[in-house]
């Protein structure tokens, strides 16, 4: 979790927010699904309010992804209920 005024780390947030689903981007007002910086102000575009607010940086919340090799593999598990 941490707050951000960088455009392109926010950007990259919202990238895996709507594609990959780990990430959370929102401020004050609600989740956020846009960003641009305009003469020098950020400015958000709210989840279903559709103008651009201004905001003074906005909150990034990461999922903890755990290690590939801790997740049980799903071809493991189809070939041991085949076995038994």
């Amino acid at each position: 979790m941490q707050w951000s005024t960088d455009i392109r780390q926010i950007k990259a947030a919202l990238w895996d927010q709507a594609f990959i689903g780990r990430t959370w981007v929102s401020c004050p007002m609600g989740r956020v699904v846009g960003i641009r910086r305009r003469k020098g102000q950020l400015f958000a575009m709210v989840y279903g309010w559709g103008r651009w607010y201004p905001v003074e940086h906005v909150l990034i919340v990461a999922a903890r992804t755990e290690p590939a090799l801790s997740r049980p593999s799903p071809l493991r598990s189809r070939s041991e209920e085949q076995i038994s």
